[in-house]
């Protein structure tokens, strides 16, 4: 668009934020299971159904203070985050009632308890705010850079005694994959725009096509800094989902959307394409796919700069030409088949000389790759260049913009009332600037096609009472349509010009909007009541069954008219299971397979639609008797408490141990849980067969025996072994994880300590990982055995364990040695940790 060098403003980079659905790092992100994933050390936080945006409950934060790590907190799980991932962070929000008519709310992301990361700021609603009267966003993004025993909390708060609510809250990545597009493998013909004459046309029956658009925004402030801003620098957010629905109720059938170099590439690495960037346009093509409308992909900021800011740099860099090249390729390498997108428009108002020689450069290179898509070449706003002229290639869409005159349409201020006629509007444009040089007086017609990317007046020129904006507004459309010309309007959300007065808004959701230019829309562009989207099943596949457990699905549709009835149209389901009209899928499937059926649902009118559906039935597992792994038991020692934990594999738990034949030594006993415990009384050696049996009352059986000793002499001397040190190396481990064990054993004594060891009962569920080479280790206990210790003498040792099960895991090391030790109260330590 025109700028005037008095009010010129930064363009920011927009980004669309997608529903939190699919992808949601965020456990129960609506609220819905009844238990508060969330915590907070400063604020009170409760599920509430009033704090719902939807669903049954939200949740409701209430605190005496500000400032993000007081608010609301949630710890994500770095496993699940990828380095160098670009996530998005967002929720709706809403101000309780009655503690204010707005607040700001803070958006961050907690890195090992270090002052937060700011995520919101300019990349939100009403720039952070929130409001009692309805529902606005907060958003952020960051782009993954952890270690993976960095902590990572998100974090939302507000102004001090100010509840307000929260739902839908999400962390995604913004992926292609996670977007989930695939771009066509071959070209649809018949839906294909292209130029035909001076006119567009749609497909081989050559259906004529006129865009009536809106701009929209997906692009950053346009630097070329090396190095590149912070993401924080970034609008990160602009439409979404429901915006496409309302642009294309008020009549709109296209867009042209915005973008910049740096949504693709960085100028520190040229050439490196970022997924994030085409996820972003990815998402906006399943945007405008699934509302009808036609893309124009914009290249508004190209490498270098922001062209209409009269920057000169671009058009003798051969660097930067280079990139714009490679990079348009890439575009039409990767959406040469899809007809969503209408055109390519190469620079946004390039002020470059000779600016269409260059041009002719850029479609070679296109044409290479895309032969088929209408490719938008713009005016020159280079003061010394020639001007335009029809180029060899004949699927060329001609474009100049219309802010005329620029002194009224593009002035806050200058807001004397539009008097023109349909007819003078219609001689300015034989008259333009691009357009003279293609019109033909004899027929009153321009010989090529043409679109006017961007046209539009101030928004006072609507909202003040005898300017008549809106009467300008209709004389440009009517006089487009006269000449065969396609437009966007700018814009959907800018704070000049747009529908939305706000780089950043959603529908519904902004207190600016100017309503007479939003009223008159679908008039000026001939909209009809849009009709329901057809009726289409969403449920390609089923989750998979079980023989013998019970199954429930609910398969699902969108467009249409509620209510809907299902049926089945071909194929058989699994045998036991039932499909009801509501469209839920229950029952006890009792024969495995792969199941293939067509379902069909009819709407309220009587349109149908149908969808292939496969589902895997699996056959009940081969359930395996336990099997009793311990085959020996260490031996044991007169008047010397005993303890080993029997294990079994396979069967399934819990499991219940008992003695089936023989006796245990007197004194010992066998616990339920297969622990062998007590003090034995009587040397020898015992004979007996142990029993397990799982809770599906398979059992298995197991003979073992076991040495009593004689108990040895008492200890003479005093060695007065001390463990000094015992603890863990980690506050916590996650089970099936490894963790170390710290342990220091020190002779105090006068004498010497003989066979000085270490013992560590093997706690329940635990195993043996590795440790100090001195270290013994059996299902029962670990010993490690330093031979024997002079007087001051020590040992500084680690051993590694394994806990298998979530709860809590102690131990409980000693120091002993076979010399006297006169103060036995510093043999042991014991170490509690939890195991998450």
């Amino acid at each position: 668009m025109k700028v005037s060098k008095a009010y010129f403003y930064a363009v920011p980079l927009a980004m669309a934020v997608q529903a939190a659905t699919a992808g949601n790092l965020l456990t129960d992100g609506g609220f819905e299971s009844g238990i508060m994933p969330w915590t907070s050390t400063k604020s009170i936080l409760t599920l509430d159904p009033v704090a719902a945006y939807a669903g049954q409950a939200g949740m409701k934060v209430d605190s005496a203070y500000s400032g993000c790590p007081t608010g609301a907190l949630y710890a994500l799980n770095t496993a699940n985050l990828q380095n160098g991932t670009l996530y998005e962070f967002g929720a709706r929000v809403r101000l309780s009632s009655g503690v204010g008519s707005s607040a700001n709310l803070s958006l961050g992301l907690i890195k090992n308890g270090a002052t937060p990361i700011t995520l919101d700021g300019e990349q939100s609603s009403y720039d952070a705010g929130v409001y009692p009267d309805k529902w606005t966003r907060v958003f952020g993004v960051w782009k993954a850079s952890f270690t993976p025993t960095d902590t990572l909390k998100v974090c939302i708060s507000g102004a001090a005694n100010k509840p307000f609510h929260v739902d839908e809250a999400f962390v995604k990545p913004l992926t292609t994959e996670e977007v989930g597009y695939q771009p066509p493998a071959t070209l649809d013909t018949s839906t294909l725009i292209y130029a035909d004459g001076n006119r567009l046309v749609m497909g081989t029956q050559k259906t004529p096509f006129l865009m009536k658009g809106v701009n929209v925004y997906l692009y950053d402030l346009g630097t070329d800094v090396d190095p590149p801003p912070p993401l924080d620098d970034f609008k990160y957010k602009n439409v979404d989902e429901a915006s496409y629905k309302e642009i294309r109720d008020l009549g709109f059938n296209s867009v042209r959307l915005m973008l910049s170099y740096n949504l693709f590439e960085s100028s520190t690495a040229p050439g490196v394409y970022k997924n994030e960037g085409w996820a972003l346009v990815d998402r906006h093509i399943q945007w405008a796919k699934q509302n009808g409308l036609r893309l124009i992909l914009d290249m508004h900021v190209p490498p270098g700069g922001y062209q209409s800011n009269d920057f000169t740099g671009f058009g003798s860099r051969a660097d930067l030409k280079k990139r714009l090249e490679d990079l348009w390729v890439a575009i039409a390498q990767r959406y040469r088949n899809e007809t969503t997108i209408a055109a390519y428009d190469l620079i946004n108002e390039p002020h470059i000389n000779n600016w269409f020689t260059y041009a002719q450069t850029l479609i070679n290179k296109i044409r290479a790759v895309d032969s088929n898509h209408l490719i938008d070449v713009e005016v020159s706003f280079h003061p010394s260049d020639i001007g335009m002229y029809k180029l060899a290639d004949n699927n060329i869409l001609y474009d100049v913009h219309w802010y005329e005159p620029w002194s009224w349409a593009g002035s806050h201020t200058n807001n004397t009332p539009y008097v023109g006629t349909l007819a003078q509007f219609k001689q300015q444009l034989r008259e333009g600037e691009g357009l003279s040089e293609f019109y033909d007086t004899a027929t009153d017609s321009f010989t090529v096609p043409f679109n006017i990317g961007e046209y539009g007046v101030t928004f006072e020129k609507y909202e003040l009472a005898g300017v008549n904006g809106t009467t300008w507004l209709q004389h440009a459309n009517a006089s487009f349509d006269h000449f065969g010309i396609s437009r966007q309007l700018f814009h959907y959300n800018e704070p000049n010009f747009g529908i939305y007065r706000s780089w950043n808004s959603y529908p519904n959701e902004h207190t600016k909007t100017t309503v007479d230019l939003k009223a008159a829309l679908p008039a000026i562009n001939a909209a009809e009541p849009p009709p329901p989207p057809a009726v289409n099943i969403t449920s390609t596949a089923l989750s998979n069954g079980m023989v013998g457990t019970i199954y429930a699905a609910q398969v699902s549709v969108s467009g249409g008219t509620a209510p809907y009835t299902w049926s089945l149209a071909a194929g058989s389901l699994p045998t036991g299971l039932l499909l009801g009209s509501d469209g839920k899928i229950t029952g006890t499937p009792t024969t495995a397979g792969t199941f293939n059926f067509t379902l069909s649902v009819s709407d309220k009118n009587a349109t149908t639609d149908t969808q292939a559906i496969s589902m895997t039935v699996a056959a009940q597992p081969v359930v395996l008797p336990p099997d009793i792994t311990t085959t020996s038991l260490l031996a044991a020692t007169v008047g010397t408490a005993y303890n080993a934990t029997l294990k079994a594999s396979n069967g399934t738990a819990p499991y219940g141990w008992s003695v089936s034949s023989g006796s245990l030594p007197t004194g010992l006993l066998l616990s339920a849980a297969g622990v062998i415990s007590g003090t034995p009384s009587a040397s020898g050696t015992a004979s007996f067969s142990v029993k397990v049996t799982d809770s599906k009352g398979l059992n298995d059986t197991q003979t073992l025996s076991m040495t009593i000793a004689t108990a040895p002499p008492p200890a003479t001397g005093n060695a007065d072994m001390a463990l000094t040190t015992f603890n863990s190396t980690a506050t916590s481990v996650n089970k099936g994880s490894s963790i170390g064990f710290n342990f220091v054993l020190k002779n105090n004594g006068n004498d010497l300590a003989k066979n000085a060891r270490f013992v560590l009962p093997m706690p329940a569920n635990t195993t043996w990982v590795s440790g100090a080479a001195e270290c013994v280790n059996s299902s029962v206990e670990v010993v490690c055995s330093f031979g024997d210790l002079a007087k001051g003498q020590s040992r500084n040792r680690y051993i590694y364990l394994r806990p298998a099960v979530a709860g809590s895991l102690t131990i409980t090391g000693t120091a002993t040695s076979n010399t006297g030790d006169n103060n036995t109260s510093n043999n042991s330590k014991t170490v509690t940790l939890p195991v998450k």
